[in-house]
């Protein structure tokens, strides 16, 4: 029987939205891979957020296998490059997809020896049977098919439970995005084309896997325009008609707020809340990322939404960015006191990151602002936990002083603590209220280490004087 090892490449040492343990959860791509490939097969996995693939002396950790399947985004790229490597000089082939592979062909086809681009769901069975008779190729496109594609096939997550027991999985249920928000590389991999799968098959998938806790596996599950926003209705309300109970989360855009049945539904459907891109308080600074539903809603209206979403006793998740053009050092401090006064039960960030292909990453590299150049092991940087560019609004001490004084203010100390019993007595007496803000609190206590080490990464780039370097010479 041939054997194909699943790996999942992560930087050892990083801290993220993988180490969020609440919703710790496995890599659905690994587990639709091994539900899409045909044949007799014996499946492997390692999850690196977990265990090595590769050790501190750059061995590998497993024996050998008939082929080496990978997928990667940016930051974990270098990381996959050493995979890839070892595997190499084991005579194993090894064949890589995801985002990075879609956007960087031309490095990646250097390490490996055969890139999926775009999504594997239609390609994969052709990339087994060509790899089954010798004729593998170098390059494969999935390109980006309807999801109506899914509805027979569900990802093997007992695969997955079996080797590492998640608690948590995902689910898909829309890909892709029509807006173009200047730092988000979902347009660029997904496509601009909001992709929904009917919402019936995502039912039926619900109801076959015995997983309770589940990841809505998208960016706005609530979609854009009226017949999304109705399809998102129907997809909760049928979870509540058929009885499906599952403790789901999801992301989502604020425009949700005004929409009180499907807030209704996703309650009834055990909904613990959902992620949404508040980004910033600034509306020229939500200008030129181009976050159009926020400015449409107005920042005026932000109080008013959280409190709309409170109401049902589901979680806000506010997701915001630090570091962009036009927020200057007053910004944190009108970030931390917008926390407070709307009682955003979970807070996270990201800072502002050019991510490959995006228009931010142009914009930035036309102004020759990125100091981390030195591809590909620069990209270890591009993860939205380090500063890659130089700021124009202030100083890289007066931001290491700003993120310090929101860490200060929303996580140290007794902080999470307080923010909980102001998320109990917001949303407590309503329907789930006091398991989502225990959700909630669970949610920042692991999100209090991420922000160290984004500060301790600041603090390093600060010390190491490569900040001021000029990389286009």
């Amino acid at each position: 029987m041939k054997k194909m090892m699943l790996i999942n490449p992560h930087p050892p040492g990083r801290h993220g939205e993988e180490s969020l343990t609440v919703i710790v959860q496995m890599p659905l791509n690994l587990a639709y891979i091994a539900a899409l490939t045909p044949g007799d097969w014996e499946f492997d996995v390692i999850d690196e957020n977990i265990e090595l693939a590769l050790d501190e002396n750059g061995n590998l950790t497993f024996d050998d296998v008939d082929l080496v399947c990978m997928t990667s985004v940016t930051y974990q790229s270098p990381r996959t490059y050493k995979i890839a490597k070892a595997c190499k000089d084991r005579s194993m082939p090894v064949i890589l997809g995801g985002v990075h592979a879609t956007t960087h062909y031309e490095e990646v086809s250097q390490y490996v020896d055969t890139i999926v681009t775009g999504e594997a769901e239609k390609v994969w069975p052709k990339v087994i049977s060509d790899f089954e008779n010798n004729r593998l190729q170098k390059k494969y496109d999935g390109g980006l098919p309807n999801l109506s594609i899914l509805e027979n096939v569900y990802p093997d997550r007992e695969l997955m439970r079996r080797k590492y027991d998640y608690k948590f999985s995902s689910i898909i249920t829309t890909k892709g995005c029509p807006n173009f928000c200047d730092f988000c590389s979902v347009p660029i991999y997904q496509g601009r084309k909001f992709r929904e799968r009917p919402f019936e098959h995502v039912l039926d998938e619900m109801e076959a896997t015995d997983y309770k806790g589940l990841m809505l596996a998208e960016d706005n599950f609530y979609g854009h325009g009226n017949r999304s926003n109705e399809r998102a209705r129907n997809l909760f309300k049928g979870m509540v008609d058929r009885g499906i109970e599952k403790d789901w989360f999801g992301f989502t855009a604020l425009n949700i707020s005004q929409d009180p049945v499907v807030l209704e539904y996703m309650a009834k459907s055990g909904g613990f809340g959902m992620l949404i891109g508040i980004e910033s308080t600034n509306e020229e600074v939500l200008k030129k990322m181009g976050k159009s539903v926020n400015l449409k809603l107005g920042t005026d209206s932000y109080h008013d939404c959280v409190d709309k979403i409170h109401q049902h006793g589901l979680a806000v998740w506010g997701s915001v960015v630090f570091g962009a053009d036009g927020d200057g050092k007053d910004s944190f401090k009108r970030m931390t006191d917008f926390v407070l006064d709307n009682n955003i039960d979970v807070m996270s960030f990201g800072i502002d990151c050019p991510f490959p292909k995006t228009q931010l990453y142009k914009r930035l590299d036309d102004e020759k602002r990125i100091f981390r150049k030195n591809y590909p092991d620069d990209w270890h940087f591009f993860d939205s936990g380090h500063l890659v560019h130089r700021l124009v609004d202030m100083t890289l001490l007066e931001f290491i002083e700003g993120m310090q004084y929101v860490y200060d203010n929303l996580y140290a100390g007794d902080n999470l603590r307080k923010r909980l019993r102001n998320s109990l007595k917001t949303m407590g007496s309503a329907n789930n209220g006091k398991r989502n803000s225990m959700f909630a609190f669970r949610v920042g206590c692991d999100w209090d280490n991420v922000f160290k080490q984004a500060l301790d990464n600041l603090k390093a780039l600060n010390d190491s004087g490569d900040y001021t370097k000029d990389f286009y010479k």
